[in-house]
């Protein structure tokens, strides 16, 4: 019997090795790219500076390169509630922004805002609502032994409660003197007080990952620590369901490699060509912002 177990092991292996060599071997990866489709990077805030919307055109996943930017497009804003519309005008090619003046203000918690594209003869409408974010409590900094796990050195910490209610969704955007930490494994999203609806975590402190997400991981994988005289920045962004679940299958897509990679498939979004239905790429969202930094001594 422990022959047999040995035998069949080894053809398991032996089946396995085979698999792997053959996935070095060249092939031909058909495509269903046809025609381009808008692509619009709408992430607005309540915040008192410029508002910044993007549009351009998909391009074939497998040919790579820029994705071009759409001009020459009318984009406005408009507040469901006060009827007030804000018109984003095009800085560049492409980019296309408002500048709140006084008081003004997008990304009140609780209205309705819907966003309109006219471009190219066509008319493209989008919605979503703001929701609330959470107030930042403290950035901790803990001084770490050496171990298998961890450099020794300074590791900062987020600690914000997660309000009472279910369904609170953010994400959490961490800068490390000034840059963004924007690798794919550095970007979290949150769903009331850790990663997901399924936990049924609500009203407490984030869990202990999100917490930590704040640290810089490097191209190993490994968390890098702070120094002193490092100033951390952090945000948490309230977003929509629809951008919680947009920005999960994008996460998750980026991540997507290896012998076990699942299909590419595109993360849905929130905007619709107004004739067809048909959505397009991108996401629109409106975030209520809180944010702090501290400096690492």
């Amino acid at each position: 019997m422990i022959l047999f177990n040995i035998k069949i092991r080894s053809a398991i292996f032996i089946l396995l090795g085979g698999i792997i060599m053959s996935c070095e071997d060249p092939i031909e990866v058909p495509s269903d790219f046809s025609d381009a489709q808008l692509v619009v990077d709408a992430w607005i805030t309540n915040e008192s500076k410029p508002q910044t919307i993007r549009l351009s055109q998909s391009i074939d996943y497998f040919e790579g390169g820029e994705a071009p930017n759409v001009s020459g497009a009318t984009v406005q804003v408009c507040n469901g509630r006060s009827g007030a519309c804000f018109m984003f005008e095009e800085e560049a090619n492409g980019i296309y922004t408002w500048t709140p003046q006084g008081q003004e203000r997008l990304g009140v918690v609780g209205d309705n805002y819907t966003l309109t594209i006219a471009v190219a003869g066509r008319s493209y409408l989008g919605s979503t609502a703001t929701n609330r974010t959470t107030r930042i409590d403290s950035i901790a900094l803990n001084r770490e032994e050496g171990s298998i796990f961890f450099e020794e050195g300074i590791y900062a910490q987020l600690y914000a409660f997660d309000s009472v209610g279910y369904g609170d969704t953010y994400w959490i955007r961490a800068y490390k003197n000034g840059a963004l930490l924007n690798r794919p494994v550095e970007n979290v999203i949150a769903w009331d007080a850790t990663f997901d609806g399924g936990t049924g975590l609500d009203g407490s402190y984030f869990i202990v990952p999100i917490r930590a997400s704040i640290n810089e991981i490097d191209d190993e994988g490994a968390t890098v620590p702070y120094q002193p005289g490092d100033e951390i920045y952090v945000e948490v962004h309230s977003i929509s369901r629809e951008a919680f679940t947009f920005l999960n299958i994008a996460f998750e897509q980026i991540l997507n490699e290896g012998i076990f990679a699942v299909p590419l498939a595109n993360a849905v979004g929130n905007i619709a060509d107004v004739e067809t239905g048909e959505k397009v790429l991108g996401i629109f969202n409106i975030a209520q912002v809180h944010s702090m930094s501290r400096t690492v001594e």
